[in-house]
């Protein structure tokens, strides 16, 4: 059923007039009658309607030549509602899987698909190396500047491996919420993909136990800022460190097995930083 966005924006405005009203009754008839003149003179309570028509974005190659388990193309193509994935989708994806990946920064309008730039090579990743080595252990850690967003993406990430049948990658999330047992778990065995947020990454870091136990036996190939314009100033230069320490604990990290051979790039891969934003403008647009 199509909408009208301009009755839409009236009735919105009417009831929030309705609102004022009822919350501010005034007695004096002259308070009352200047209420009233400022509720009517234009601009006072809402702009003008803006509207925006965006171009279609690119097609790209289909989901099923991109690299991907077949199965997992599959439920990209169901979600997308498309064979073929947008241009920066199939981009970065054929990116990111390739040997010669490289740090990638995905800026692109809401709305276009840019999560399943990262999501997707890290869901596939953490396959391959779950089938291969059938061993717990970290492939991919994924920074949010907010609790909501990660939990957002857990969700989505669970559903895309119960949807394929690849269940058996496990995912774990670190928050404050985290309880004591599910740390003691991990330390155990810790999740092939680990979704935090950058206080609690923190907070990972400066915790010992689970600093030792959790990077234990890494096959880390991902560390993924989302939003990452969210991330300026004097915070900025703090995730820069961050990201460096992050970067200095893996490599130090306890490694029990198949550690012999540091030549194999599943077992010690090259850690790639991902960052993506639908804020940030491209210095070129064509």
């Amino acid at each position: 059923m199509p909408i009208n966005p301009i009755a839409v924006v009236r009735e919105v405005i009417e009831e929030y007039k309705s609102h004022i009203r009822t919350e501010f009754r005034a007695r004096d008839q002259k308070l009352r009658g200047a209420l009233e003149r400022e509720l009517a003179a234009p601009g006072f309570l809402a702009q003008a309607p803006f509207f925006q028509a965006h171009r279609p974005f690119r097609a790209g190659k289909p989901w099923a030549e991109l690299g991907l388990d077949a199965k997992l193309s599959r439920v990209l193509e169901e979600r997308s509602q498309a064979k073929a994935a947008f241009l920066h989708q199939s981009d970065a994806i054929s990116h990111l899987l390739s040997p010669d990946a490289t740090p990638t920064v995905v800026t692109t309008g809401t709305g276009s698909g840019k999560t399943e730039c990262f999501l997707a090579p890290v869901i596939q990743n953490a396959i391959e190396d779950a089938t291969r080595f059938k061993r717990s252990g970290l492939t991919a850690i994924l920074v949010y500047p907010m609790n909501a967003l990660a939990n957002d993406q857990e969700a989505r990430i669970a559903s895309y491996l119960k949807d394929s049948g690849h269940t058996y990658v496990n995912v774990g999330r670190y928050d404050r919420s985290t309880k004591a047992e599910m740390r003691e778990q991990w330390r155990a065995n810790p999740p092939h993909i680990l979704l935090t947020n950058y206080v609690m990454l923190e907070y990972l870091l400066v915790r010992p136990a689970d600093r030792d136990g959790i990077f234990a036996n890494h096959r880390c190939r991902f560390l993924v800022l989302d939003e990452v314009h969210s991330y300026r100033g004097s915070l900025g230069v703090n995730i820069a460190l961050l990201i460096r320490r992050v970067g200095a604990h893996l490599a130090g990290a306890r490694q029990d097995w198949g550690a012999a051979d540091r030549s194999d790039a599943r077992r010690f891969p090259r850690l790639i930083h991902v960052a993506t934003s639908a804020t940030i403008k491209s210095v070129e647009e064509t």
